[in-house]
Parts: C-alpha cells; structure tokens; sequence
C-alpha cells in the first residue's frame, strides 16, 4: 500500500512554460559563451532535464560552475515572475485528495531551496506540502535517490515498496528505481515521451499528474 508519493516539481505539478530552458538561454548570454558550445550545452541540459542544476554546470562548466548555476537560479526566479507560474491542471487537488486519504505527498526537485520556495510562493502551495527537498537537503540531486530516500525517512514510511515516485524525466525514474520505490509513475506534462520514461524504469505512464490518485486506487483494489 502506498504510504508516500514523491512528486517531481516542473514539468510534473508545476508548468515549466519553457522556464528552463528560457533562464538557461539567459545564463549563457550571461556567460557569453559562442554558437557551437551554447548548442552543445543547451542539448545537454535537455538531455539531463530533472538532475541538479550545479551538477550539470559542474558538468559542462567546470571551474565556472558555481557562477553559472548562481546566473542560472537568478534569470529563472526572474523569468519566472516575469511569465508567471502555473500549476500542472489539477495537481494541487490531486495532491490535496492524496493527503485526504492518508498517503504523505513530497515535492522533490532540482532547484535550489531558495529557487523552490519561489516556486511553492507563487503557486501559493505553502499549506499544501510540508515535506519538500531540493538536493541541497538531501546530499546529491536526481538520478541519484537521496531526495526520495530522506523523504522517506522524514515520512516514516514502513518500506520502499510503499513509496511512489512521480516524474515527467528519465532522471525522475532512475532515482525511482534506485531508492527502491514500489511504484514509479511516469507523466506526459513535461520533457519525456513514454517509450523514454518506461525504458529508464517507469511502471506506468499517465498523462497528468491529476490522474494519479485514480492510478493508485486501482492499484490498492488490484
């Protein structure tokens, strides 16, 4: 039986609108980095969509990864307010009806923790997640599975196998997979298709997160 579900934040609950990749376009300015090698990061970035945003600068920008993933979290907390923030259709009522029936909802992401209160500010979500963890919190950022981990421990859960993962990336499921988590959820609101999410670990895939509550009654009567 499920007694946690792990949500993803953007592109999972919250509309990415092209935020990302919109304050990512904006930090390479910043940088001032050529054609060639803002193509080859900006594919990058899509390909590792989910991870820690200082582990794919680490990645890409070595000694300036500090300094770009500071650029990065600022154009996005600006783009963010300059566009607006939005919730995935019915992910605030999926996860406030998950509440309702007992189950622990946790919100993970790859954001900073400054970064993510921005987000949960705007959404006005404050009253709707207690449990909420950005790599900083935990140790290392997606696909690794510390945040799920911590979350779990934090919610007391009994075991793994009662723990849903909930993401719309490949990294989102590899973390899934790698903590254990008896049920890993796959939606379509955000950067994966479905044959991606389930070769990196989904057990299903749904469309929105606002289905999700129904996926696990039915899984609870199976």
């Amino acid at each position: 039986m499920i007694e946690l579900v792990c949500c993803d934040m953007a592109g999972t609950t919250v509309k990415d609108d092209g935020l990302v990749l919109e304050a990512f376009h904006r930090t390479i300015a910043s940088l001032g980095l050529g054609t060639d090698e803002a193509d080859r990061a900006e594919a990058y970035v899509i390909e590792t969509m989910g991870q820690s945003k200082i582990d794919v600068f680490r990645a890409l920008f070595e000694e300036r990864a500090v300094d770009a993933n500071r650029l990065f979290e600022a154009h996005f907390v600006d783009a963010a307010r300059e566009i607006g923030v939005a919730e995935i259709p019915g992910a605030r009522a999926a996860l406030e009806s998950l509440k309702e029936i007992g189950i622990s909802v946790a919100l993970t992401t790859g954001f900073s923790p400054a970064t993510r209160e921005t987000l949960i500010e705007q959404l006005g979500w404050g009253d709707v997640v207690d449990l909420r963890l950005s790599p900083a919190d935990a140790g290392r950022g997606r696909p690794a599975p510390d945040m799920i981990l911590v979350c779990a421990l934090r919610a007391q859960v009994t075991a793994m196998s009662n723990v849903c993962v909930v993401g719309d990336t490949a990294s989102d499921m590899v973390a899934g997979q790698r903590a254990g988590a008896g049920l890993r959820v796959g939606v379509l609101s955000g950067t994966d298709d479905a044959p991606r999410l389930r070769e990196h670990g989904a057990d299903v895939v749904i469309d929105s997160v606002a289905q999700l509550l129904g996926e696990i009654i039915t899984r609870r009567s199976l």
